[in-house]
């Protein structure tokens, strides 16, 4: 009896056993079945229904309605032309975009064989309409709704059937336009920032800014080194540090016009355009490399050239006004009617420039080779610098210059010259005067002439102020603004002193 009772518990227990089995079985079989056809259907594996197709080589009219768009086009030869504005420049790809968007309409599924509640999928009202006409006068319209809350995708109308069709979401993302959208915008010019040479912004308020790519030195401040001066918000020119003016010239090589928001030239005051509040004008070139038919040979070099390049100077001029609620500028291309948008950014970048950390910092750099003499005048007492140089013959029989090296008359080492020339040549600006400072009847420290020989032959001068513990002011013939170290000038002092001693 015993046994009997065991084994009959036994039993039950493996029934159990068996019974969870089954259902943690149907229970993942359920689930992954489920899983499988959402995974088919999200990935667009379920077969899909053609409801529509058109030949988009004979479409000749297009309606279209989203947002605030209500607009009918029609082709005239190759070109889109509005039915209502003929002279408004449409955007011709976007025209062309939503009839190969209709070419094949293909239906996810069939939700409603007729709908009796439009609203249920947001076609009521529908999120944008689409009607094309072809040249035998048949027509594809399609309406489209709210995305699907399920499955990715949107709910449709085509043609008037009222089935209520589920489509892939590219149809409701390929019929989102404005009516802005639809005026053309001009492509940009192609503009590499390294071509640029010559950069103006002209402010109705503010300081200008003037950036020129002085490669004759026609201002006497730049070198090898330092080719960039820049021109304005100063009469003189003072020379941009190299190795910030490339980033300055990518602010101006890229004029990216968001939209067209007028385009009859009939009313520029109202964007702020009629007296504008600056303007962007460059200058820059562009390569052109062709392949010779028949290979020429380098005069210089003998080398066989079979690539010709050409430089074609070019130039670019924007007027901006005023800024849009979302802070965006209008702009106007001279010689152009069109008022365009550009992004807040882009402007801020050409209009905002730190003229001063833009600079070279280094005050006066002659080269050595172009100098002869050095006067200096360091507290009332002078100083002369030579370089005297002549022509020898090497023991190659070759002319070489011997260059010799005085201070007050006598002759000094190579070296003990070149680093007392190297400390007069590294003084630089340290800041700017924010106000305007008058230094007149201001005696200087000390004052320095580099006198130039040769072509260009000239007389560059840098003097030195007293003004504070701190700073001298510098005087280069121009007008006082910027700040010199006190003790940098002070240990240049010191190593002119030196050299004769």
């Amino acid at each position: 009896m015993a046994k009997r009772k065991k084994r009959n518990a036994l039993t039950l227990v493996s029934l159990l056993f068996v019974m969870v089995l089954l259902i943690g079985f149907y229970i993942w079989n359920g689930k992954r079945e489920k899983a499988s056809d959402a995974k088919k259907s999200d990935t667009g594996q379920e077969e899909s229904t053609t409801v529509a197709t058109i030949d988009t080589e004979q479409v000749k009219s297009v309606h279209y309605i989203g947002k605030d768009a209500d607009i009918t086009l029609t082709l005239q030869g190759e070109t889109w032309i509005s039915e209502a504005e003929p002279e408004r420049p449409i955007n011709q790809q976007y025209v062309k975009n939503m009839i190969n968007l209709v070419e094949k309409v293909d239906a996810r599924r069939i939700l409603s064989e007729n709908a009796e509640n439009l609203a249920e999928y947001g076609l009521d009202q529908p999120k944008a309409y689409l009607q094309v006409t072809l040249k035998d006068a048949s027509t594809l319209t399609l309406q489209i709704g709210d995305e699907s809350s399920g499955i990715s995708g949107c709910y449709a109308l085509v043609n008037e059937d009222n089935k209520v069709y589920l489509l892939n979401s590219t149809y409701r993302t390929g019929l989102d336009y404005s009516d802005l959208d639809f005026t053309a915008v001009e492509e940009k010019p192609d503009i590499t920032a390294a071509n640029i040479d010559f950069i103006q912004v002209l402010k109705r308020d503010g300081e200008d800014f003037e950036l020129i790519n002085d490669k004759e030195n026609k201002y006497q401040q730049t070198s090898e080194m330092y080719p960039w001066v820049i021109t304005k918000p100063y009469e003189e020119g003072y020379a941009a540090d190299s190795s910030k003016v490339s980033d300055v010239q990518s602010n101006y090589s890229s004029f990216d016009f968001q939209n067209c928001v007028d385009y009859s030239g009939k009313d520029f005051a109202r964007y702020g355009l009629g007296d504008p509040a600056a303007s962007v004008y460059i200058k820059y070139f562009e390569t052109h490399t062709e392949t010779l038919e028949k290979p020429e040979t380098d005069p210089k070099t003998g080398e066989e050239i079979k690539e010709k390049t050409t430089y074609e100077d070019k130039e670019y001029k924007i007027y901006i006004g005023n800024q849009e609620e979302d802070g965006d500028y209008y702009v106007r291309r001279e010689g152009s009617d069109c008022v365009y948008t550009m992004r807040k950014a882009d402007i801020n970048k050409m209009l905002e420039i730190d003229t001063f950390d833009l600079m070279s910092k280094i005050i006066c750099i002659p080269n050595i080779e172009s100098v002869d003499r050095i006067d200096i005048d360091s507290n009332g007492t002078a100083y002369t610098m030579e370089i005297k140089r002549e022509t020898v013959t090497n023991e190659e029989g070759k002319e070489e210059t011997k260059a010799s090296y005085y201070c007050n008359g006598s002759k000094v080492e190579e070296d003990a010259f070149k680093d007392v020339y190297q400390k007069m040549i590294s003084a630089q600006y340290d800041a700017k005067a924010e106000e305007k400072v008058s230094a007149e009847g201001t005696k200087p420290i000390m004052t320095i002439r580099y006198h130039i020989f040769g072509k260009g032959e000239t007389t560059m001068t840098v003097s030195f102020l007293p003004y504070d513990d701190s700073f001298y002011l510098v005087d280069t013939g121009h007008t006082i603004r910027f700040f010199a170290d006190k003790r940098q000038v002070d240990d240049i002092a010191k190593a002119v002193k030196g050299l004769i001693s």
